[in-house]
């Protein structure tokens, strides 16, 4: 029996896929900008856009082979470049999203995809960066940071972020 319970605790705290669960090996937007996931398994998922979506960038595939995420790219009103406006992270479905009142400039999984720490900021210069990580599962603000990416004291949470 104590062999049986040891496995089971190993498969659900696995960070790689068993049993069938789908393996995700790449995401890419098509040539109207809309994401599509592409699974070890040559199933393809389109993912519906957003509204007024214009592409989408930053793509990363979080080490657990399931876990997906992207950033989608919105018109600037003013006519400049695209900026990030929404975090999108997929399991087998959109599992969140998440929204900054100005853009994300950098993101990263943390925590074996249960955690997902993101730096948003102004479109031009910023005094300091604001991070925040969040419970990816329900969207939970777990810690916010503001401060300088450079400096070497900064929480560990904040080491694959970018200005």
């Amino acid at each position: 029996m104590r062999k049986v319970s040891t496995l089971l605790r190993v498969v659900a705290l696995s960070p790689v896929p068993m049993f069938g669960q789908d393996t995700v090996l790449r995401v890419y937007a098509d040539q109207k900008n809309q994401a599509h996931v592409v699974y070890k398994n040559d199933k393809t998922t389109l993912v519906a856009g957003e509204r007024g979506q214009v592409g989408i960038d930053s793509i990363q595939l979080a080490d657990d082979g399931r876990t997906a995420g992207w950033l989608v790219l919105y018109a600037d009103p003013d006519g400049g470049s695209p900026f990030a406006g929404t975090l999108v992270l997929w399991r087998d479905k959109v599992l969140r999203r998440l929204q900054a009142d100005q853009t994300f400039w950098s993101w990263a999984f943390y925590a074996h995809a249960r955690r997902v720490a993101y730096h948003v900021g102004p479109t031009h210069g910023e005094d300091k960066s604001h991070c925040e990580l969040h419970d990816v599962e329900s969207g939970r603000l777990l810690a916010s940071w503001d401060g300088d990416l450079d400096d070497a004291r900064r929480p560990a949470w904040t080491r694959g972020l970018e200005h």
